[in-house]
């Protein structure tokens, strides 16, 4: 006979604090965690009757959902044990999976985008939000995952082609909506055989990259230059070479840093925002030196002077300081890129295309440089890495004789 209950996963943290709420099924002393997609603050939760209190804000709301997904993977468990005894946690993930009932576009996208910023991925809400904003204008009414078939994501292209869209950016909404239709599928509303993205390409949507590098002695010229000390232009110079000491970190990554970051042996532990890869980097000279001059503000707070734990203390909060801040740091940048006469436009990404390109033309291999910024595959740090000028192929070829 399996068990089911709900349990608030404790043994889980959210980014906004919380824990997931799941569905618990004990079979032959193994369990089975089923998400119900909602989550509550410990402090909210009655241990004893597996609820929430009824102080928290969406009491009523929230516990009539549970109930009903509660009771639905109680029937099914019912309905298993009818039908086979020996069932295991394995075929009821199946069955709960493929019971879900219809489900529209809108909706979902909606849910999902709620569930996103409920969780601190404000980011990633808003690209989700953004397909949502251009998808209405092509298809007002809600619809069904069964509209999208690969004549649909044509005429969805065509209409987004009419509006002179950028490839990239025709990218960008093609990917998003097909991690909307992937997530749904993993949830069960929809069957893999209507799988749409196989025949239709999202790869095809993607212009060569600018190369956004500088040479290294470029980047002696910023080290170089004579900026007042705490001033704005001097935290944009001390994140620019900060990024390019450390494997390319990218601005929210450098902004987040704290103290605790930083290891007695001086090397940089941190997770990376965009794709949770942990990194453990030997700080170089130039990096401790930036970092001495911050120690001696040094507080409970972050590193560099962009977030503050008092005043930014949402992921909403965060992410809108964090928006703001790229935007000057980014001015800021080209007006150092002046200042040391680069003809190149600076900006926060070209820390990280530099990093790539000095080690490619030092001879290191794009495996290791992958590997150090944190590619799973090299195409993608081709992306970063400079093209080789004429002078250069032309000497390369000279190998040849």
């Amino acid at each position: 006979m399996a068990s089911v209950k709900l349990v608030l996963y404790t043994s889980k943290v959210l980014k906004n604090g919380e824990h997931p709420i799941m569905i618990r099924i004990i079979k032959d002393r193994k369990p089975k965690y089923i998400s119900t997609g909602h989550s509550c603050p410990a402090e909210l939760w009655d241990e004893e009757t597996n609820r929430p209190k009824r102080k928290h804000p969406n009491h009523k709301d929230l516990d009539i959902n549970l109930d009903i997904k509660l009771t639905e993977a109680k029937k099914l468990v019912i309905n298993l044990e009818n039908e086979q005894q020996d069932f295991t946690l394995d075929d009821f993930d199946k069955k709960y999976r493929h019971s879900k009932k219809y489900v529209s576009f809108y909706v979902y996208l909606t849910e999902l985008i709620n569930d996103l910023n409920k969780t601190g991925r404000v980011s990633y809400a808003t690209s989700h939000r953004d397909l949502e904003r251009i998808m209405k204008k092509f298809h007002p009414k809600d619809f069904g995952f069964s509209s999208i078939n690969m004549s649909y994501l044509r005429k969805f292209e065509q209409f987004l082609r009419e509006k002179n869209l950028k490839e990239n950016t025709l990218g960008v909404y093609f990917r998003t909506l097909r991690a909307v239709y992937k997530k749904a599928m993993a949830d069960g509303y929809i069957k893999k055989d209507n799988y749409p993205f196989d025949d239709f390409k999202v790869s095809r949507f993607k212009a060569t990259t600018k190369k956004r590098a500088i040479r290294k002695e470029d980047i002696q010229k910023i080290m170089k230059l004579e900026i007042e000390k705490d001033t704005r232009l001097y935290h944009s110079r001390n994140f620019f070479l900060f990024s390019y000491y450390c494997s390319g970190m990218n601005f929210i990554d450098v902004a987040s840093l704290t103290w605790q970051n930083i290891t007695p042996t001086l090397s940089l532990e941190y997770e990376r925002s965009k794709t949770g890869h942990v990194f453990n980097i030997k700080l170089l000279p130039p990096a401790i030196e930036i970092l001495e001059y911050y120690r001696q503000f040094r507080t409970e707070n972050y590193i560099f002077p962009y977030l503050d734990t008092a005043v930014h203390t949402t992921p909403t909060k965060i992410d809108n300081r964090l928006n703001k801040c790229i935007h000057q740091v980014n001015q800021d940048l080209k007006e150092i890129g002046k200042l040391a006469e680069i003809e190149a436009t600076l900006t926060t990404y070209v820390a990280r295309h530099t990093f790539a390109t000095t080690l490619k033309r030092e001879g290191v291999s794009t495996s290791q440089i992958a590997e150090l910024m944190g590619h799973e595959d090299e195409r993608t740090t081709r992306t970063y890495l400079d093209s080789f000028d004429n002078q250069e192929l032309y000497e390369a070829t000279q190998k040849l004789l």
